[in-house]
Protein backbone atom coordinates (compact mmCIF):
# COMPACT_ATOMS: atom_id res chain seq x y z
CA UNK A 1 0.00 0.00 0.00
CA UNK A 2 1.39 3.39 -0.89
CA UNK A 3 -0.10 6.78 -0.32
CA UNK A 4 1.18 8.57 -3.38
CA UNK A 5 2.13 6.09 -6.08
CA UNK A 6 0.59 2.64 -5.54
CA UNK A 7 -1.68 0.78 -3.18
CA UNK A 8 -0.44 -2.63 -2.10
CA UNK A 9 -3.65 -3.75 -0.44
CA UNK A 10 -5.72 -2.89 -3.49
CA UNK A 11 -3.52 -4.03 -6.37
CA UNK A 12 -5.03 -6.56 -8.76
CA UNK A 13 -3.85 -10.00 -7.70
CA UNK A 14 -3.22 -12.87 -10.11
CA UNK A 15 -2.91 -16.28 -8.53
CA UNK A 16 -0.70 -17.43 -11.38
CA UNK A 17 1.90 -14.90 -10.32
CA UNK A 18 1.80 -15.62 -6.61
CA UNK A 19 4.17 -18.57 -7.06
CA UNK A 20 7.14 -18.03 -9.42
CA UNK A 21 7.28 -21.78 -10.02
CA UNK A 22 3.65 -21.94 -11.13
CA UNK A 23 2.90 -22.89 -14.72
CA UNK A 24 -0.21 -24.25 -16.37
CA UNK A 25 0.18 -27.88 -17.55
CA UNK A 26 0.45 -28.30 -21.34
CA UNK A 27 -2.95 -28.61 -23.02
CA UNK A 28 -3.74 -32.19 -24.18
CA UNK A 29 -3.87 -32.78 -27.90
CA UNK A 30 -7.34 -32.28 -29.32
CA UNK A 31 -8.89 -35.32 -30.91
CA UNK A 32 -10.57 -35.02 -34.24
CA UNK A 33 -14.35 -35.10 -34.14
CA UNK A 34 -14.57 -36.46 -37.71
CA UNK A 35 -15.25 -40.22 -37.34
CA UNK A 36 -14.98 -40.91 -41.03
CA UNK A 37 -11.86 -42.97 -41.80
CA UNK A 38 -9.52 -42.04 -44.58
CA UNK A 39 -8.44 -44.63 -47.08
CA UNK A 40 -4.77 -45.17 -47.44
CA UNK A 41 -3.03 -45.33 -50.77
CA UNK A 42 -2.49 -49.08 -50.26
CA UNK A 43 -6.23 -49.66 -49.86
CA UNK A 44 -6.92 -47.69 -52.99
CA UNK A 45 -4.43 -49.75 -54.96
CA UNK A 46 -5.97 -52.96 -53.65
CA UNK A 47 -9.45 -51.84 -54.66
CA UNK A 48 -8.29 -50.99 -58.14
CA UNK A 49 -6.73 -54.47 -58.43
CA UNK A 50 -9.84 -56.21 -57.09
CA UNK A 51 -8.10 -57.55 -54.00
CA UNK A 52 -10.37 -58.51 -51.13
CA UNK A 53 -9.53 -59.26 -47.58
CA UNK A 54 -10.00 -62.94 -46.89
CA UNK A 55 -12.70 -64.00 -44.42
CA UNK A 56 -13.83 -60.38 -44.10
CA UNK A 57 -17.09 -59.87 -42.30
CA UNK A 58 -19.59 -57.32 -43.40
CA UNK A 59 -20.02 -56.13 -39.86
CA UNK A 60 -16.31 -55.65 -39.34
CA UNK A 61 -15.27 -52.13 -38.54
CA UNK A 62 -12.16 -52.54 -40.68
CA UNK A 63 -14.06 -53.18 -43.97
CA UNK A 64 -17.15 -51.95 -45.74
CA UNK A 65 -19.86 -53.82 -47.57
CA UNK A 66 -17.75 -54.22 -50.74
CA UNK A 67 -14.91 -55.79 -48.79
CA UNK A 68 -12.49 -52.98 -49.47
CA UNK A 69 -10.24 -52.54 -46.48
CA UNK A 70 -10.30 -49.20 -44.74
CA UNK A 71 -7.32 -48.31 -42.67
CA UNK A 72 -6.75 -45.34 -40.46
CA UNK A 73 -4.12 -42.95 -41.57
CA UNK A 74 -1.08 -43.18 -39.38
CA UNK A 75 -0.89 -40.23 -37.03
CA UNK A 76 1.49 -37.54 -38.10
CA UNK A 77 4.52 -37.10 -35.91
CA UNK A 78 4.06 -34.17 -33.53
CA UNK A 79 5.54 -30.88 -34.57
CA UNK A 80 8.89 -29.87 -33.24
CA UNK A 81 7.45 -27.26 -30.94
CA UNK A 82 5.07 -29.85 -29.45
CA UNK A 83 8.00 -32.13 -28.66
CA UNK A 84 9.47 -29.42 -26.46
CA UNK A 85 6.67 -29.33 -23.93
CA UNK A 86 9.09 -29.03 -21.05
CA UNK A 87 10.96 -26.20 -22.78
CA UNK A 88 7.73 -24.34 -23.39
CA UNK A 89 6.66 -24.84 -19.78
CA UNK A 90 10.08 -23.67 -18.59
CA UNK A 91 9.86 -20.57 -20.76
CA UNK A 92 6.47 -19.73 -19.23
CA UNK A 93 7.97 -19.99 -15.76
CA UNK A 94 10.92 -17.77 -16.69
CA UNK A 95 8.58 -15.21 -18.25
CA UNK A 96 6.51 -15.03 -15.07
CA UNK A 97 9.63 -14.70 -12.96
CA UNK A 98 10.76 -11.76 -15.04
CA UNK A 99 7.34 -10.18 -14.67
CA UNK A 100 7.37 -10.51 -10.89
CA UNK A 101 10.72 -9.75 -9.22
CA UNK A 102 12.03 -12.03 -6.53
CA UNK A 103 11.40 -10.26 -3.25
CA UNK A 104 10.57 -13.22 -1.06
CA UNK A 105 13.51 -12.84 1.33
CA UNK A 106 12.56 -11.57 4.74
CA UNK A 107 13.61 -8.01 5.52
CA UNK A 108 15.33 -8.46 8.86
CA UNK A 109 18.39 -7.01 10.57
CA UNK A 110 20.25 -10.23 9.74
CA UNK A 111 19.37 -9.84 6.05
CA UNK A 112 20.65 -6.24 6.14
CA UNK A 113 24.02 -7.25 7.61
CA UNK A 114 24.38 -10.11 5.13
CA UNK A 115 23.56 -7.82 2.19
CA UNK A 116 26.37 -5.47 3.26
CA UNK A 117 28.83 -8.34 3.58
CA UNK A 118 29.40 -7.82 7.30
CA UNK A 119 27.98 -11.29 8.05
CA UNK A 120 28.27 -14.18 5.61
CA UNK A 121 25.36 -16.33 4.53
CA UNK A 122 25.11 -19.55 6.59
CA UNK A 123 27.97 -18.43 8.82
CA UNK A 124 28.40 -20.43 12.03
CA UNK A 125 27.41 -18.69 15.27
CA UNK A 126 27.30 -19.53 18.96
CA UNK A 127 25.33 -18.26 21.91
CA UNK A 128 27.68 -17.41 24.79
CA UNK A 129 26.38 -17.14 28.33
CA UNK A 130 27.02 -13.61 29.61
CA UNK A 131 27.98 -14.73 33.13
CA UNK A 132 29.92 -17.98 32.72
CA UNK A 133 31.19 -17.48 29.17
CA UNK A 134 30.11 -21.01 28.23
CA UNK A 135 28.85 -21.94 24.79
CA UNK A 136 25.19 -22.89 25.09
CA UNK A 137 24.04 -23.45 21.52
CA UNK A 138 25.47 -23.43 17.99
CA UNK A 139 23.79 -22.61 14.72
CA UNK A 140 23.97 -21.04 11.29
CA UNK A 141 22.71 -17.60 10.41
CA UNK A 142 20.97 -16.37 7.27
CA UNK A 143 18.49 -13.66 6.36
CA UNK A 144 15.49 -15.62 7.66
CA UNK A 145 16.91 -16.38 11.08
CA UNK A 146 19.17 -18.82 12.89
CA UNK A 147 19.20 -22.56 12.21
CA UNK A 148 19.96 -24.40 15.44
CA UNK A 149 22.33 -27.35 15.05
CA UNK A 150 20.91 -29.28 17.97
CA UNK A 151 17.30 -29.52 16.76
CA UNK A 152 17.55 -28.16 13.19
CA UNK A 153 14.76 -25.67 13.78
CA UNK A 154 14.88 -22.09 12.58
CA UNK A 155 14.48 -19.29 15.11
CA UNK A 156 14.51 -15.52 15.13
CA UNK A 157 17.31 -13.88 17.07
CA UNK A 158 15.10 -13.35 20.11
CA UNK A 159 13.66 -16.87 19.94
CA UNK A 160 17.13 -18.36 19.71
CA UNK A 161 18.03 -16.74 23.03
CA UNK A 162 14.92 -18.24 24.62
CA UNK A 163 15.85 -21.58 23.07
CA UNK A 164 19.14 -21.25 24.93
CA UNK A 165 17.12 -20.74 28.15
CA UNK A 166 18.25 -17.17 28.64
CA UNK A 167 16.29 -13.91 28.81
CA UNK A 168 18.80 -11.06 28.80
CA UNK A 169 16.71 -9.06 26.26
CA UNK A 170 19.98 -8.37 24.42
CA UNK A 171 20.45 -11.39 22.15
CA UNK A 172 22.62 -9.58 19.60
CA UNK A 173 25.17 -8.98 22.33
CA UNK A 174 25.45 -12.65 23.33
CA UNK A 175 25.43 -14.27 19.87
CA UNK A 176 28.93 -14.31 18.36
CA UNK A 177 30.40 -15.41 15.05
CA UNK A 178 32.28 -18.67 15.43
CA UNK A 179 35.27 -17.63 13.34
CA UNK A 180 35.87 -13.97 14.20
CA UNK A 181 34.40 -14.10 17.74
CA UNK A 182 32.63 -10.82 16.96
CA UNK A 183 29.16 -10.36 18.45
CA UNK A 184 26.18 -9.57 16.26
CA UNK A 185 25.89 -6.24 18.09
CA UNK A 186 29.39 -5.30 16.91
CA UNK A 187 28.38 -6.42 13.42
CA UNK A 188 25.40 -4.04 13.57
CA UNK A 189 27.68 -1.13 14.50
CA UNK A 190 30.06 -2.07 11.72
CA UNK A 191 27.26 -2.28 9.15
CA UNK A 192 25.91 1.14 10.20
CA UNK A 193 29.34 2.69 9.60
CA UNK A 194 29.89 1.25 6.12
CA UNK A 195 30.28 3.78 3.33
CA UNK A 196 27.00 2.67 1.79
CA UNK A 197 25.05 3.57 4.94
CA UNK A 198 27.00 6.75 5.68
CA UNK A 199 26.18 8.16 2.23
CA UNK A 200 22.46 7.58 2.79
CA UNK A 201 22.29 9.73 5.92
CA UNK A 202 24.93 12.40 5.22
CA UNK A 203 23.97 16.08 5.09
CA UNK A 204 22.50 17.01 1.71
CA UNK A 205 24.86 19.71 0.47
CA UNK A 206 23.25 19.96 -2.94
CA UNK A 207 23.91 22.26 -5.88
CA UNK A 208 20.83 22.74 -8.08
CA UNK A 209 21.28 21.41 -11.60
CA UNK A 210 20.20 24.37 -13.68
CA UNK A 211 21.57 26.07 -16.77
CA UNK A 212 20.85 29.57 -15.45
CA UNK A 213 22.30 31.64 -12.67
CA UNK A 214 19.00 31.77 -10.83
CA UNK A 215 19.34 30.59 -7.24
CA UNK A 216 15.64 30.22 -6.48
CA UNK A 217 13.67 27.00 -6.65
CA UNK A 218 11.58 26.21 -9.73
CA UNK A 219 8.69 24.49 -7.89
CA UNK A 220 6.06 25.97 -5.63
CA UNK A 221 6.67 25.46 -1.93
CA UNK A 222 3.01 24.53 -1.42
CA UNK A 223 1.93 22.48 -4.46
CA UNK A 224 5.32 21.51 -6.02
CA UNK A 225 4.15 22.71 -9.46
CA UNK A 226 5.84 25.17 -11.78
CA UNK A 227 4.45 28.20 -13.56
CA UNK A 228 4.22 31.84 -12.52
CA UNK A 229 6.00 32.02 -9.16
CA UNK A 230 6.86 34.68 -6.60
CA UNK A 231 10.41 34.49 -5.24
CA UNK A 232 11.41 35.03 -1.65
CA UNK A 233 14.16 37.62 -1.25
CA UNK A 234 15.97 35.79 1.57
CA UNK A 235 15.75 32.08 0.72
CA UNK A 236 15.28 30.01 -2.48
CA UNK A 237 11.56 29.41 -1.80
CA UNK A 238 8.97 30.29 -4.45
CA UNK A 239 5.16 30.10 -4.35
CA UNK A 240 2.14 30.63 -6.55
CA UNK A 241 0.08 33.69 -5.59
CA UNK A 242 -3.00 31.43 -5.42
CA UNK A 243 -1.37 28.95 -3.04
CA UNK A 244 -1.03 31.40 -0.15
CA UNK A 245 -3.56 33.76 1.43
CA UNK A 246 -2.55 36.84 -0.59
CA UNK A 247 -5.14 39.45 -1.52
CA UNK A 248 -2.89 41.70 -3.60
CA UNK A 249 0.40 41.14 -5.36
CA UNK A 250 3.33 42.54 -3.36
CA UNK A 251 4.88 45.65 -4.87
CA UNK A 252 8.27 45.39 -3.19
CA UNK A 253 10.28 42.57 -1.73
CA UNK A 254 8.33 39.53 -0.61
CA UNK A 255 9.35 37.15 2.18
CA UNK A 256 8.01 33.63 2.65
CA UNK A 257 6.57 32.28 5.90
CA UNK A 258 9.97 30.86 6.94
CA UNK A 259 11.65 34.27 6.86
CA UNK A 260 9.13 36.25 8.96
CA UNK A 261 7.78 36.07 12.50
CA UNK A 262 4.76 33.81 12.71
CA UNK A 263 3.07 36.22 15.16
CA UNK A 264 3.82 39.76 14.01
CA UNK A 265 4.87 39.14 10.40
CA UNK A 266 8.05 41.17 10.84
CA UNK A 267 11.46 40.14 9.57
CA UNK A 268 13.75 42.40 11.61
CA UNK A 269 15.81 41.10 14.45
CA UNK A 270 16.65 37.56 15.44
CA UNK A 271 14.04 34.90 14.78
CA UNK A 272 13.88 31.74 16.87
CA UNK A 273 12.87 28.51 15.12
CA UNK A 274 10.63 25.94 16.81
CA UNK A 275 12.25 22.51 16.94
CA UNK A 276 8.94 20.73 16.31
CA UNK A 277 6.88 22.75 13.82
CA UNK A 278 9.79 24.94 12.57
CA UNK A 279 7.77 28.14 12.78
CA UNK A 280 9.78 31.28 13.48
CA UNK A 281 9.06 34.04 15.95
CA UNK A 282 10.66 36.94 17.80
CA UNK A 283 11.71 36.36 21.35
CA UNK A 284 9.13 38.88 22.62
CA UNK A 285 6.30 37.74 20.37
CA UNK A 286 3.82 35.10 21.40
CA UNK A 287 4.49 32.21 23.74
CA UNK A 288 8.05 30.93 23.61
CA UNK A 289 9.85 28.20 25.50
CA UNK A 290 13.36 26.91 25.33
CA UNK A 291 15.22 24.04 26.83
CA UNK A 292 18.94 24.20 27.48
CA UNK A 293 21.24 21.24 28.00
CA UNK A 294 25.00 20.90 28.03
CA UNK A 295 25.32 20.90 24.24
CA UNK A 296 22.52 22.87 22.60
CA UNK A 297 19.52 25.08 23.13
CA UNK A 298 16.16 24.00 21.75
CA UNK A 299 13.36 26.48 21.16
CA UNK A 300 9.63 25.75 21.10
CA UNK A 301 6.90 28.09 19.92
CA UNK A 302 4.54 26.93 22.65
CA UNK A 303 3.69 24.31 25.23
CA UNK A 304 1.94 22.09 22.67
CA UNK A 305 5.05 21.69 20.51
CA UNK A 306 7.16 21.08 23.59
CA UNK A 307 4.78 18.34 24.75
CA UNK A 308 4.64 16.69 21.31
CA UNK A 309 8.41 16.77 20.93
CA UNK A 310 8.99 15.19 24.32
CA UNK A 311 6.43 12.43 23.74
CA UNK A 312 7.82 11.63 20.31
CA UNK A 313 11.32 11.25 21.69
CA UNK A 314 10.00 8.93 24.40
CA UNK A 315 8.21 6.78 21.79
CA UNK A 316 11.32 6.11 19.68
CA UNK A 317 12.32 2.46 19.82
CA UNK A 318 9.37 1.41 22.00
CA UNK A 319 7.66 -1.69 20.59
CA UNK A 320 3.86 -1.78 20.70
CA UNK A 321 2.58 -5.35 20.50
CA UNK A 322 -0.51 -6.28 18.50
CA UNK A 323 -2.18 -9.62 17.79
CA UNK A 324 -0.75 -12.56 15.79
CA UNK A 325 2.87 -11.64 16.50
CA UNK A 326 2.53 -8.17 14.97
CA UNK A 327 3.99 -5.03 16.49
CA UNK A 328 4.73 -1.44 15.48
CA UNK A 329 7.67 0.72 16.51
CA UNK A 330 8.46 4.42 15.88
CA UNK A 331 12.02 5.08 14.71
CA UNK A 332 14.26 8.04 13.99
CA UNK A 333 17.91 8.16 13.08
CA UNK A 334 20.26 8.65 16.04
CA UNK A 335 23.51 10.44 15.24
CA UNK A 336 24.50 11.21 18.79
CA UNK A 337 27.55 9.34 20.14
CA UNK A 338 26.64 5.92 21.49
CA UNK A 339 27.00 6.80 25.13
CA UNK A 340 25.05 5.85 28.21
CA UNK A 341 24.33 2.56 29.87
CA UNK A 342 24.73 -0.78 28.13
CA UNK A 343 20.97 -1.05 27.65
CA UNK A 344 20.76 2.48 26.17
CA UNK A 345 23.57 1.80 23.70
CA UNK A 346 21.96 -1.50 22.72
CA UNK A 347 18.60 0.22 22.08
CA UNK A 348 20.21 2.94 19.92
CA UNK A 349 21.96 0.36 17.77
CA UNK A 350 18.68 -1.52 17.24
CA UNK A 351 16.90 1.69 16.23
CA UNK A 352 19.49 2.56 13.58
CA UNK A 353 19.59 -1.01 12.30
CA UNK A 354 15.80 -1.25 11.92
CA UNK A 355 15.78 2.13 10.18
CA UNK A 356 18.22 0.77 7.59
CA UNK A 357 15.93 -2.23 7.04
CA UNK A 358 12.94 0.11 6.75
CA UNK A 359 14.69 1.83 3.86
CA UNK A 360 15.09 -1.55 2.12
CA UNK A 361 11.32 -2.05 2.39
CA UNK A 362 10.57 1.45 1.11
CA UNK A 363 12.99 1.00 -1.78
CA UNK A 364 11.13 -2.20 -2.65
CA UNK A 365 7.70 -0.54 -2.51
CA UNK A 366 8.48 2.70 -4.36
CA UNK A 367 10.40 3.70 -7.44
CA UNK A 368 12.88 6.55 -6.86
CA UNK A 369 11.05 9.88 -6.54
CA UNK A 370 13.62 12.57 -7.37
CA UNK A 371 13.19 16.31 -7.30
CA UNK A 372 13.72 17.77 -10.75
CA UNK A 373 15.52 20.84 -9.41
CA UNK A 374 17.88 19.34 -6.81
CA UNK A 375 17.83 15.62 -7.82
CA UNK A 376 17.11 14.74 -4.19
CA UNK A 377 15.55 11.31 -3.65
CA UNK A 378 12.43 11.96 -1.57
CA UNK A 379 11.93 8.43 -0.23
CA UNK A 380 15.49 7.86 0.96
CA UNK A 381 15.85 11.33 2.47
CA UNK A 382 12.55 11.07 4.32
CA UNK A 383 13.39 7.68 5.86
CA UNK A 384 16.75 8.98 7.07
CA UNK A 385 15.27 12.46 7.90
CA UNK A 386 18.12 14.22 6.12
CA UNK A 387 18.73 17.94 6.16
CA UNK A 388 19.41 20.01 3.05
CA UNK A 389 21.12 23.33 2.44
CA UNK A 390 18.61 24.43 -0.20
CA UNK A 391 14.93 25.31 -0.14
CA UNK A 392 12.81 24.13 2.81
CA UNK A 393 10.80 22.10 0.31
CA UNK A 394 13.52 19.41 0.24
CA UNK A 395 14.59 19.66 3.88
CA UNK A 396 13.29 16.54 5.62
CA UNK A 397 14.23 17.11 9.22
CA UNK A 398 11.66 16.01 11.75
CA UNK A 399 10.44 12.84 10.01
CA UNK A 400 9.74 9.69 11.99
CA UNK A 401 9.44 6.19 10.59
CA UNK A 402 6.87 3.71 11.92
CA UNK A 403 7.58 0.07 11.06
CA UNK A 404 5.17 -2.85 11.21
CA UNK A 405 6.91 -6.09 12.23
CA UNK A 406 6.02 -9.74 12.47
CA UNK A 407 8.52 -11.94 14.31
CA UNK A 408 11.39 -9.50 13.75
CA UNK A 409 10.57 -9.15 10.03
CA UNK A 410 9.65 -5.65 8.84
CA UNK A 411 6.67 -5.96 6.49
CA UNK A 412 5.42 -2.36 6.32
CA UNK A 413 6.76 1.19 6.74
CA UNK A 414 5.13 4.61 7.10
CA UNK A 415 6.78 8.04 7.31
CA UNK A 416 5.21 10.83 9.36
CA UNK A 417 6.07 14.38 10.40
CA UNK A 418 4.11 16.26 13.05
CA UNK A 419 3.56 20.00 12.60
CA UNK A 420 2.13 20.77 16.03
CA UNK A 421 -1.35 19.89 17.24
CA UNK A 422 -3.01 21.16 14.09
CA UNK A 423 -1.82 18.53 11.63
CA UNK A 424 0.66 15.82 10.69
CA UNK A 425 1.66 14.51 7.27
CA UNK A 426 2.27 11.00 5.95
CA UNK A 427 3.80 11.19 2.45
CA UNK A 428 4.70 7.50 2.15
CA UNK A 429 3.24 4.25 3.44
CA UNK A 430 4.16 0.88 1.94
CA UNK A 431 3.55 -2.84 2.50
CA UNK A 432 5.69 -5.63 1.02
CA UNK A 433 4.00 -7.36 -1.92
CA UNK A 434 3.75 -10.81 -0.32
CA UNK A 435 1.60 -9.30 2.45
CA UNK A 436 -0.93 -7.61 0.17
CA UNK A 437 -4.61 -8.42 0.68
CA UNK A 438 -4.02 -9.43 4.29
CA UNK A 439 -5.13 -6.22 5.96
CA UNK A 440 -1.60 -5.13 6.84
CA UNK A 441 -2.05 -1.72 5.28
CA UNK A 442 -5.03 -0.98 7.49
CA UNK A 443 -3.19 -2.25 10.58
CA UNK A 444 -0.24 0.04 9.86
CA UNK A 445 -2.47 3.04 9.12
CA UNK A 446 -4.42 2.44 12.32
CA UNK A 447 -1.14 2.30 14.25
CA UNK A 448 -0.14 5.67 12.79
CA UNK A 449 -3.48 7.16 13.81
CA UNK A 450 -3.15 5.74 17.33
CA UNK A 451 0.28 7.34 17.70
CA UNK A 452 -1.02 10.70 16.47
CA UNK A 453 -4.02 10.61 18.78
CA UNK A 454 -1.65 9.94 21.65
CA UNK A 455 0.10 13.18 20.68
CA UNK A 456 -3.29 14.95 20.48
CA UNK A 457 -2.84 15.73 16.78
CA UNK A 458 -6.10 16.75 15.12
CA UNK A 459 -5.58 16.10 11.37
CA UNK A 460 -3.59 13.75 9.15
CA UNK A 461 -2.69 14.92 5.61
CA UNK A 462 -1.44 12.71 2.77
CA UNK A 463 -0.63 13.28 -0.93
CA UNK A 464 -2.46 10.86 -3.22
CA UNK A 465 -2.67 10.17 -6.92
CA UNK A 466 -6.11 10.77 -8.36
CA UNK A 467 -6.61 7.12 -9.31
CA UNK A 468 -6.19 6.17 -5.62
CA UNK A 469 -8.39 8.93 -4.25
CA UNK A 470 -11.49 6.73 -4.20
CA UNK A 471 -9.68 4.06 -2.19
CA UNK A 472 -8.47 6.57 0.41
CA UNK A 473 -11.84 8.30 0.72
CA UNK A 474 -14.06 5.20 0.85
CA UNK A 475 -11.83 2.74 2.71
CA UNK A 476 -9.80 5.00 4.98
CA UNK A 477 -12.30 7.90 5.27
CA UNK A 478 -10.09 10.72 3.97
CA UNK A 479 -11.51 13.71 2.12
CA UNK A 480 -10.25 16.40 -0.23
CA UNK A 481 -8.42 19.14 1.59
CA UNK A 482 -9.66 21.81 -0.81
CA UNK A 483 -13.01 21.57 0.94
CA UNK A 484 -11.55 23.22 4.09
CA UNK A 485 -10.19 26.65 3.14
CA UNK A 486 -9.11 27.45 6.70
CA UNK A 487 -6.83 24.42 6.77
CA UNK A 488 -5.52 25.29 3.32
CA UNK A 489 -4.48 28.71 4.59
CA UNK A 490 -2.92 27.13 7.66
CA UNK A 491 -1.06 24.67 5.44
CA UNK A 492 0.92 27.47 3.81
CA UNK A 493 2.63 28.11 7.16
CA UNK A 494 4.20 24.64 7.33
CA UNK A 495 6.92 22.84 5.43
CA UNK A 496 5.12 19.86 3.90
CA UNK A 497 6.04 17.32 1.25
CA UNK A 498 4.13 17.58 -2.01
CA UNK A 499 4.47 16.10 -5.50
CA UNK A 500 3.28 17.30 -8.92
CA UNK A 501 -0.03 16.02 -10.27
CA UNK A 502 -1.36 14.73 -6.95
CA UNK A 503 -4.13 15.82 -4.61
CA UNK A 504 -4.03 16.45 -0.88
CA UNK A 505 -6.34 14.42 1.31
CA UNK A 506 -7.09 14.96 4.98
CA UNK A 507 -8.54 12.90 7.80
CA UNK A 508 -9.84 14.44 11.01
CA UNK A 509 -8.56 12.52 14.00
CA UNK A 510 -10.31 14.44 16.76
CA UNK A 511 -8.54 15.61 19.89
CA UNK A 512 -8.50 12.44 21.98
CA UNK A 513 -5.44 11.93 24.11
Amino acid sequence: MASNSSDSDNESYDSTLSDPDYARPPRPRRRSTNQKTVRSSVAIRRRSAGIRKPNARASSSSSNATGIVKRRRSRRPPKARADNGEDRQRSNIERRRKRRPRTMNKRTVLYWMISLGVVQENEAISYIDAESGKKLREGEVNGDGILCKCCYRRFTVGEFEIHCRRATMQPYQNIVLAESKRSLLDCQKRAWETSNEVDKRAFNNKVPKTTTDQENDDSCLICAEGGYLICCERCPSVVHPNCIPMENMPQGDWLCSYCVCNYCGGSDGRLHKCVQCEKRWHGLCGEGYWRVNSKLTRFFCGSDCRMIHQRLKNMIGVRNDLRDGLSWTPLQRIDEPLTGSEAEIYNKVQINSKLAVAWLVMDECFSPVKDRHTRVDFVQNIVYNRECNLTPRVDFRGFYTIVLERNEEIIGVASIRVHGKMLAEMPFIGIRSQYWRRGMGRILENSVEFALRTLQVENLVIPSMERLEEMWTQTYYFSRMEEDQQLMDELSQYKMVMFPNVVRLIKHLGNAA
